[in-house]
């Protein structure tokens, strides 16, 4: 191993200048302590420990002037790196010190063929499986007998959506290596087959993959109470494959044996930012399904993102990863959920045909961000999702107010208190925070309001101090010199909020914003406008007016929610008896993320089932619960749609 051969780098070195033994300094040993060690960690799966070690050693001058070793320790730091989620940082080490391991031939094979697995695995992390298949199969192609195995897993695992033949090979001939070897136990053997059944399940071989995946259960030792990682990696495959056999009772059986939805006290609750793939994104359909399954950090990080399953071949099947890679839990909440259900977690998706609603306050948060942008500098997690942003974003509060960058403060306390995994006391406090720090930069109104209207918001559950607090900012000057604010605050006000109706004054409000001349025709608040007065008119009565509001908006009746205008819920008739039998018989709770199309009238159509956990089991039950929805009417001249995609979150708990 790579400690060895250090120790021989190392040692010949300090052989060469080393003093008499009774003279001899400390610095060599205590180099090779520092080596042995961070390689131990490393090996050993330490690898937080291990990158600071080996961090340690690039300073010292036997790094700096040993080409050998100073490529030992960036791989094996890279390796690290990229175990720990930092793939961008571990790549580019590796990618440094793989030539020069590469030159010494077989002295370092072995830690040739591990970088090029940390490499693919990098590579399938930001999911360009071209690049990952390139490194899987030049690591096989370095290996022998059992220590092909993994490679040619690995291999199949980012070809197997590409139906050409090749992951079914690479998977085949890992099962038979696994088979053959007198060193594997039927554990072993069983995990070995398992994928090779998966790969057979997305070529559509579904009854073949069923008999393996059986005889793998077996090999396991059958069902028992007793789960390991291998155990409900191959009771979850049974489920896909009994469902592709249409044998749907099996497929809940195994799914049951797995623990998904079945964690007494500790519900694995639906992520505090979850979307699906928007419908026609990287080319997915709305036939696509795809099962994605993933690892969930205590801090509510999502890693580890593998898709297992997917109708529409590989760009279905990076679509859906991607956009789970994109989740976030509250950290209160994913420490709740026992470790080995965190690190093994699967969902069902079909794609979102909802367009992305910004909502009313979306154009003057944009102008509030370019402000933030130009004068504290771009965000760094602008990129990240919510969860593995709020520790850089708590870091860089810090660093502001150390050095009083009243503007950095802003930016960092607003981001963090529109995260979806902060809470609502910490939300209340970082908008103060935000709010002084704004004052104090003298920020431009755009930021100032922003934050007043999310203090505001606060009290939207409470709808009358809602809308008087509203009119109050209205009322004041610094908003009546600011038409975006302005015109913001009316179209807020003007609004239905959840039960209660649009108030009184909701058209003359409403054509203010329209007809206002200090914003451009097609501006986004004015679109809102004329399409909130096209309600307003329909609901009098005035069908001619309505039809004139809304021909002004440009729209189709399909885009309502790209302007956080979507029909307000009115009804939703859910009981006990939408609880599936099935799930009540086996203790299965979940939830499903619902989505429909609405009617004018306020009634569904096109109910679909878009994220669901655990997969097959609550999807009909949701669907159902979706027909039965009834939303606000909306006017529409074509009479067709008021909207697309309006999501429905239902929640399936059993009774205490």
């Amino acid at each position: 191993m790579i400690a060895t051969l250090i120790a021989l780098i190392v040692g010949g070195q300090a052989a060469a200048s080393a003093p008499p033994s009774s003279a001899r300094p400390n610095v060599v040993l205590t180099n090779q302590q520092r080596l042995d060690a961070a390689t131990a960690a490393a090996e050993s799966g330490r690898c937080t420990e291990a990158v600071a070690q080996f961090g340690e050693l690039e300073s010292t001058p036997v790094y700096k002037r040993n080409r050998l070793l100073a490529a030992a320790v960036d791989v094996r730091k890279g390796e690290c790196l990229v175990r720990i989620g930092r793939s961008g940082e571990g790549s580019a080490a590796i990618e440094r010190g793989l030539p020069n391991l590469k030159a010494q031939g077989d002295a370092f094979a072995g830690d040739v063929r591990t970088a090029l697995m940390a490499l693919g695995a990098a590579a399938a992390d930001r999911f360009d499986y071209d690049r990952a298949a390139f490194h899987y199969r030049a690591a096989a192609d370095m290996a022998k007998g059992t220590a092909r195995i993994v490679p040619l897993l690995r291999l199949s695992q980012v070809t197997m959506f590409d139906r050409d033949g090749s992951a079914l090979a690479a998977a085949d001939e890992a099962r038979k290596l696994s088979v053959a070897s007198p060193d594997l136990g039927k554990k072993d053997v069983a995990a070995v087959q398992s994928q090779y059944a998966r790969v057979l399940l997305n070529e559509g071989r579904a009854a073949e993959a069923y008999r393996i995946l059986k005889d793998s259960l077996a090999k396991q030792g059958g069902l028992t109470n007793k789960v390991g990682l291998s155990d409900i990696t191959t009771r979850s495959d049974l489920a896909i494959a009994a469902l592709q056999n249409k044998r749907a009772d099996d497929a809940r059986l195994y799914l049951a044996y797995t623990g998904a939805g079945r964690m007494k006290d500790t519900p694995f609750n639906r992520a505090a930012i979850m979307a699906a793939p928007a419908c026609g994104e990287g080319g997915v359909t709305p036939d696509d399904m795809a099962i994605v399954e993933f690892s969930l950090e205590s801090d509510g990080r999502v890693v580890g993102v593998t898709p297992i399953y997917a109708t529409g071949g590989r760009r279905a099947a990076v679509a859906f990863a991607g956009a789970v890679s994109e989740w976030s839990w509250r950290a209160e909440e994913a420490a709740k959920i026992p470790a080995l259900f965190r690190y093994t977690t699967r969902v069902e998706l079909r794609c979102s045909k909802a367009a992305e609603g910004k909502g009313i306050l979306a154009p003057l948060r944009e102008a509030a961000m370019t402000w933030l942008a130009a004068t504290a500098g771009t965000a760094p997690w602008a990129d990240l999702s919510d969860a593995a942003a709020l520790p850089l974003q708590r870091a860089a509060l810090e660093r502001a107010r150390a050095t009083g960058n009243q503007a950095g403060i802003a930016q960092v306390a607003l981001a963090m208190a529109n995260s979806s995994v902060t809470t609502s006391d910490e939300t209340a406090t970082l908008l103060d925070t935000a709010a002084a720090a704004a004052r104090a930069a003298s920020a431009p109104a755009s930021v100032r309001h922003l934050i007043e209207l999310r203090q505001a918001g606060s009290n939207q559950r409470d709808v009358s101090r809602w809308r008087a607090t509203l009119r109050t900012l209205l009322a004041s000057s610094d908003y009546a010199s600011d038409p975006l604010s302005a015109d913001t605050v009316r179209l807020l006000i003007s609004q239905p909020a959840g039960k209660t109706p649009p108030p009184d004054d909701a058209a003359s409000l409403q054509s203010a914003v329209a007809s206002d001349a200090a914003l451009p025709a097609n501006h986004p608040l004015k679109v809102a406008a004329l399409l909130g007065q096209a309600n307003v008119l329909a609901a009098k009565g005035d069908v001619a007016g309505a039809r004139s509001a809304f021909d002004r908006t440009g729209l189709s009746g399909e885009q309502c929610a790209q302007l956080g205008l979507a029909p307000v819920m009115r009804s939703l008739s859910a009981s006990s008896s939408d609880y599936p039998m099935a799930a009540v018989r086996m203790g299965f709770e979940g939830w499903v993320i619902a989505e429909a199309d609405v009617t004018p009238d306020g009634r569904t159509t096109v109910q679909r089932a878009t994220i669901a956990y655990p997969p097959f089991v609550f999807d009909d039950a949701a669907i159902g619960i979706a027909k039965e929805a009834r939303y606000s009417s909306s006017f529409r001249p074509d009479g067709t749609l008021a909207c697309q995609g309006v999501r429905l979150p239902v929640k399936f708990l059993l009774p205490n």
